[in-house]
C-alpha cells in the first residue's frame, strides 16, 4: 500500500560537471526543462518578511510593517551578496541565467544568514535577552526564533553494525515547498573533491546537507549570537568550501578557520572513515570545536562549548527548552542504543520522527520540543561506509519517513527521475502519520502555515479546532487553543481549554507553562480565587527552565490591576510558545 504521505513529485537525481559556472548553468538547464521549482519563487522573498514579524502582535503584521520588514531584508541580503565568493556568485548567476530566474531570487538563498544576524543585532542593543548574564525575560521577545534542526551521529559501540551513521533533520519554514520536490545533486567539480548535497527544485544549496566521496557529511544548524557580520563568508559558500575540499575532520577545521564566518551555526562534520564527527561552532569573531566522545555526538541548537556562550542569544525562554530538551532527548536516545547493543538504521530514522518531548516519553504531540515535528522538510540519514543516504520521501514532518535507501554513485546520466511510488520504502510508524489522526495533523498544519503567512486569527482558530476534534486528548492543541482564545478575547473559553491543558500535561515544563496562562485566563474572566491557586501549583513544579513560569506567576499576583486583554499576545505554533 502507498503511504497515505508519500510526494508525489518524483525525486531528481542530478549530475553535474566541470567549473562551477559550468555546473551553474547545467543545473539551471535541469531546472527549466524539468520545472516544479516555481513555489520555491514566490515563498523565499514572503519567508524573508515573515520571519522578521513572527514576535509581532497579529494586527501589525500586514501593512507599513511589513513593508519595512521587506526593505530591510532587502538591504540585509543586498549586503551579504557582496561577500559572496567569487566562484560561487558565478555558478549561482549561470543559474539564474540558463534558468531565466531574476537575480532577485539568486539572493534571497542567503535569507537564513540574515535572520540570524538580524536576530545577532537585536540582542546586540539589548532587545533580547543573552542566554549568560540576564536576569530573565521580561516583556515579549521581537522575534520568535522558529524551530531549527537536530543531528544525531552514532558509531562503534553506538553503532549496531559499528558503521558510523548521521542522521539529520532539516527544520526550515518552507512545508509545501522544501519537502515536496527534493533533489539529490552530485557535483564533479574541475578542481576539488567530487561532493553532493540534498536540496530542493530551485535551492542550490551545497553545504547545508551535503557529502563528498572521501566519506565526509557535513550539515549546519542554527545557533544565536551578538557577534555577526553582514559582509562575510555565507552559510551556502562556507559548506560549499568544506565539502569540496575537505579529506578529513582537520580539513574542514582548517577551512572554516580561514574563513571570516557571516553568521552564528553549529556544523556538524563526520567522517566515515576517521569513524569520528565533530560540531565547528562559529561566530563572526570566534570558532570552537567539540569532539565526539563514546561513539556518539550530537546537536540542536544551542552552543556545544562554553566559550561560545558569553553574548549567545535566546529569543524567548521557549527557545531555551526547545533546543536543550531536544538535545536531552538525543542523549536518552544514546543511552538505550547503547544498552541494546547500538542502534540500528531503522532506529536512527524513528529518531528524526520523534514526536514527543523527553519528559513524556512515548506521548504523540503535535507541537512542543519535538525531533520531528511541523517544520522538517529534510530528513536523511548518512551511511557512507555502506554508500547509502537514506531520504525520506514523505510530506512534512518528513522525519516520520517514508525512507528510501539511495544508493551512492558518482557516475551516471546527468538526469535521473525517480519515482517514489516504486520504490522500496521504510514502514512509517508515527502516530499522527495516517488515516483520521493524519487528517487532524494537517488541520494543524494548515493552522502553522496560515499563522507564519500572517494570515488572520479567525482561520488559525478554525484549522486548530477541527484538529483538536480528532486530537482531542494532545494536550498541546488545548494550549493553543486556549491561547488563540485569549487573543481573540474570549478569556472564558480561553480558561475552559487552558485548564484542560495543565490537566493533560505530564511534563513539568509543560504544565507550568499552561497553568501560568490558565491563570491569566482566569484572572481576565474575573476568576480572582481559580487563579491564585492555579498559580499556586506552578510554584511546586520542577524542571531545569522553569524559573520563568514562577518569575512571572509572583509578578501576575503582585499586580494591582488584573490585566484582562491578552489581544496583542504572539504565539509561536513551531514550539509552542506564548509570550
Amino acid at each position: 500500500m502507498t503511504p497515505e504521505r508519500l510526494i508525489v513529485n518524483p525525486l531528481l537525481e542530478i549530475r553535474l560537471k566541470g567549473t562551477q559556472a559550468q555546473m551553474g548553468a547545467q543545473y539551471g538547464e535541469i531546472l527549466a526543462a524539468e520545472g516544479g521549482y516555481e513555489p520555491l519563487l514566490d515563498f523565499y522573498p514572503r519567508m524573508a518578511e515573515s520571519l522578521l514579524l513572527s514576535g509581532v502582535p497579529r494586527r501589525l503584521r500586514n501593512g507599513p510593517l511589513r513593508r519595512v520588514a521587506g526593505q530591510l531584508m532587502h538591504w540585509a541580503v543586498n549586503s551579504m551578496s557582496k561577500g559572496r565568493l567569487p566562484q560561487f556568485t558565478e555558478r549561482a548567476h549561470a543559474i539564474a541565467r540558463a534558468a531565466n530566474l531574476s537575480p532577485e531570487m539568486v539572493r534571497h538563498m542567503l535569507v537564513m544568514d540574515v535572520f540570524q544576524n538580524s536576530i545577532g543585532v537585536l540582542g546586540r542593543v539589548g532587545a533580547l535577552r543573552q542566554v549568560q548574564g540576564d536576569a530573565g525575560y521580561s516583556g515579549r521577545p521581537l522575534v520568535h526564533a522558529l524551530g531549527a534542526c537536530t543531528s544525531a551521529v552514532t558509531f562503534g559501540p553506538l553503532s549496531a553494525d559499528g558503521e558510523l551513521m548521521h542522521a539529520r533533520n532539516f527544520d526550515f519554514p518552507g512545508v509545501g515547498v522544501w519537502d515536496k520536490s527534493p533533489t539529490i545533486v552530485y557535483c564533479s567539480p574541475e578542481h576539488g573533491i567530487p561532493y553532493g548535497y540534498i536540496g530542493a527544485r530551485g535551492a542550490d544549496v551545497p553545504g547545508i546537507t551535503a557529502f563528498n566521496a572521501e566519506g565526509l557529511t557535513v550539515t549546519f544548524h542554527t545557533r544565536f549570537h551578538r557577534d555577526v557580520d553582514f559582509t562575510a563568508t555565507g552559510v551556502i559558500d562556507l559548506g560549499h568550501e568544506i565539502v569540496s575540499n575537505s579529506r578529513t575532520i582537520e580539513d574542514a577545521i582548517n577551512i572554516v578557520s580561514r574563513h571570516k564566518v557571516a553568521s552564528t551555526w553549529g556544523i556538524m562534520v563526520t567522517s566515515a572513515k576517521e569513524r569520528n564527527a565533530a560540531v565547528i561552532e562559529t561566530t563572526a569573531k570566534k570558532m570552537r570545536v567539540t569532539w565526539a566522545k563514546n561513539g556518539r555526538h550530537g546537536q540542536t541548537n544551542h552552543y556545544l562549548h562554553s566559550d561560545m556562550v558569553p553574548g549567545e542569544i535566546a529569543t524567548s525562554n521557549g527557545w531555551t527548552s526547545y533546543t536543550v530538551d531536544r538535545l536531552r532527548l538525543l542523549e536518552k536516545f544514546f543511552a538505550e542504543a547503547e544498552q541494546r547493543g547500538g542502534a540500528t538504521l531503522t532506529d536512527m530514522q524513528n529518531l528524526l520522527g520523534a514526536d514527543f518531548e523527553v519528559d513524556a516519553p512515548g506521548v504523540p504531540r503535535m507541537l512542543g520540543s519535538l525531533i520531528g515535528y511541523v517544520m522538517s522538510v529534510q530528513s536523511v540519514v548518512f551511511k557512507l561506509q555502506s554508500g547509502i543516504v537514506s531520504l525520506s520521501l514523505g510530506e512534512a514532518p518528513t522525519g516520520w519517513g517514508p525512507y528510501y535507501n539511495h544508493e551512492i554513485n558518482w557516475s551516471g546520466d546527468a538526469l535521473k527521475l525517480v519515482d517514489p511510488a516504486k520504490q522500496k520504502l521504510s514502514a512509517v510508524t508515527a502516530h499522527y502519520a495516517s488515516g483520521e489522526a493524519l487528517a487532524a495533523y494537517r488541520h494543524f498544519q494548515r493552522a502553522f502555515l496560515t499563522d507564519f503567512q500572517c494570515g488572520p486569527l479567525e482561520q488559525v482558530r478554525e484549522h486548530v479546532a477541527q484538529a483538536s476534534a480528532y486530537a482531542s486528548e494532545d494536550s498541546s492543541l488545548k494550549f493553543v487553543e486556549g491561547a488563540l482564545a485569549l487573543e481573540a478575547r474570549e478569556a472564558d473559553v480561553a480558561y475552559r481549554h487552558l485548564v484542560q491543558a495543565a490537566q493533560r500535561e505530564t511534563s513539568p515544563y509543560r504544565k507550568a507553562q499552561a497553568l501560568l496562562w490558565a491563570a491569566r485566563a482566569a484572572a481576565a474572566s474575573g476568576r480572582g480565587s481559580e487563579a491564585a491557586s492555579l498559580r499556586k501549583e506552578v510554584f511546586v513544579l520542577s524542571h531545569h527552565n522553569i524559573a520563568h513560569f514562577k518569575q512571572a506567576a509572583a509578578k501576575d499576583a503582585n499586580q494591582l490591576i488584573t490585566k484582562r486583554n491578552y489581544s496583542d499576545m504572539v504565539l509561536s505554533l513551531s514550539m509552542l510558545d506564548a509570550a
